[in-house]
């Protein structure tokens, strides 16, 4: 109780200069996901082992010391390698002001307008393998020092925003018209955080000849994102050991400590003490959490049903392979990938920011070899639990591949 107490005393000290004339944002703020992180964490904490998990980041544990399987290691892990991005976070927040995290100071009404959040702001946290740097064209390249961009012409890599390597590709219309973040996912007077916008909120005047009705279950950015970002097979492990030598070729993380961190042990002639912050503490703990997907594509994916009754691309955001090792060197945990029986993963329906003003073909998602071949290469790589939503049924797979659709593309043809 008293760690809890710790934690949320800064509700009424961050951001008081701000409650003088915004005196009920700061109540929206406490409830908003941004602030407490709610349901990636329990969506984390629920497929690594823990039943009916019901914690805020303000209430999250403290890393349990005794580790024997994958639930015990969570929340050290969710605490030292997911959440450094948060709103009291000082990777995010140099301030001692909560709202600072996302928006500027300003001096008066008149000026009022400075405070908005600026695009920038908001892709200090949104990037990596989540929505956010999508909308700019950029894919996060695969870990190892082969896939780092090629050289320019002065001899230098190119400019690593937030630490990442990226591929340039497609931008979303949105973005190239001039549109920010704020633009569509705005702020309101009402007691919610952010507006239920959705596409139809400006395009009420859709084209009927490409909107068949049969489509009316479709969300806009299954036919509409131009790619998608899909990181298969996130392998983890937690190395209370200074054995460094082995990630000589992987510094490059997507995590700004890692990289420095392993660079300067690299080149020491010392043993240097392995530690990582824990970013809800703002503390060293021992261990280092050392993180690389099995692949990552743009153009494998595949269609699940959501809670919003919308069919919607899915995105292999929660699968894990999980390994430990103590500061005697013995492997605790050694690629645990199952529980029960059940690997450890997850499918949740996404909305690609990445739009543009031609659909897909309809041999993508009619003709998808993940959905339809049974003999597809790491076929059980794109099988799990779909969070948030269901499988298509083999109703809607007959569908897509019935005479009506084989018609219907014929004529397209003529």
């Amino acid at each position: 109780m008293i760690r809890v107490l710790v934690l949320l005393i800064p509700l009424f000290l961050f951001g008081n200069e701000c409650i003088k004339c915004h005196p009920n944002k700061m109540d929206q703020c406490k409830k908003s996901n941004h602030f407490t992180l709610k349901n990636s964490i329990n969506i984390t904490r629920k497929i690594w082992g823990i039943k009916n998990s019901d914690v805020t980041l303000q209430t999250l544990p403290q890393s349990k010391l005794n580790i024997q399987n994958p639930k015990d290691l969570v929340d050290d892990f969710l605490r030292r390698k997911c959440l450094k991005c948060h709103l009291t976070s000082k990777a995010v927040n140099k301030t001692n002001n909560l709202c600072l995290a996302c928006h500027n100071t300003h001096k008066n009404k008149d000026d009022a307008k400075k405070a908005i959040p600026t695009q920038a702001k908001c892709l200090k946290c949104h990037n990596n393998n989540f929505i956010g740097t999508d909308y700019l064209g950029l894919f996060p390249h695969d870990f190892d020092k082969s896939y780092r961009s090629p050289i320019t012409k002065d001899g230098k890599y190119p400019p690593r925003p937030y630490g990442i390597d990226f591929h340039h590709l497609n931008a979303d219309i949105h973005y190239e018209l001039g549109m920010s973040c704020i633009d569509c996912h705005k702020n309101n007077k009402s007691k919610k955080w952010e507006e239920t916008i959705s596409c139809k909120s400006c395009h009420n005047n859709l084209s009927k000849k490409n909107h068949k009705n049969y489509h009316n279950k479709l969300s806009c950015n299954a036919c509409h994102s131009a790619w998608s970002i899909s990181s298969y097979e996130l392998n983890v492990l937690r190395d209370d050991t200074p054995n460094y030598q082995q990630w000589s070729r992987l510094k490059v993380q997507e995590d700004k400590y890692l990289e420095k961190f392993l660079t300067k042990a690299l080149k020491s002639e010392q043993s240097i003490r392995p530690v990582m912050p824990d970013w809800v503490d703002d503390k060293l703990e021992d261990g280092i959490w050392y993180s690389g997907y099995r692949f990552r594509r743009w153009e494998n994916f595949f269609l699940i049903n959501s809670d919003d009754r919308k069919i919607k691309i899915a995105q292999p955001r929660f699968q894990y392979r999980i390994s430990y090792k103590n500061k005697d060197g013995k492997m605790i945990l050694d690629d645990i990938y199952k529980q029960n029986g059940s690997k450890i993963e997850a499918f949740l329906p996404k909305e690609p920011h990445t739009i543009t003003k031609q659909s897909k073909s309809c041999q993508m998602c009619h003709e998808n070899k993940i959905m339809f071949d049974k003999n597809l290469i790491y076929k059980d790589m794109l099988k799990g639990k779909v969070l948030k939503g269901s499988p298509l049924t083999k109703e809607q797979l007959d569908k897509m591949q019935s005479n009506r659709y084989k018609l219907e593309r014929a004529k397209s043809l003529f």
